[in-house]
């Protein structure tokens, strides 16, 4: 893990370097939900994963975007072995 600064803030975000700490981050973050706030701190970890595995140049501000990008990712490889 590493940590980056990101915005005008300079605010602080923990990014994984390899695929398990991407995975650990994701399992973990995929057992809790706000009920106020929707799903806010599991597209930010969606996000710190996105941004830590890939760049910058592969985060999306949308959500919905980004799952429109993976499925079509997955399409193109016919299911990149997930049958």
């Amino acid at each position: 893990m590493r940590f980056v600064t990101f915005g005008k803030e300079k605010r602080l975000c923990e990014v994984p370097d390899t695929w398990v700490e991407a995975e650990a981050m994701i399992t973990k973050a995929m057992a809790y939900h706000e009920g106020r706030g929707g799903n806010t701190a599991q597209r930010a970890v969606a996000s710190a994963v996105a941004y830590g595995m890939f760049g910058e140049k592969w985060m999306c501000a949308d959500p919905t975007q980004a799952l429109m990008f993976l499925m079509q990712k997955i399409c193109k490889k016919k299911g990149a072995g997930l049958e």
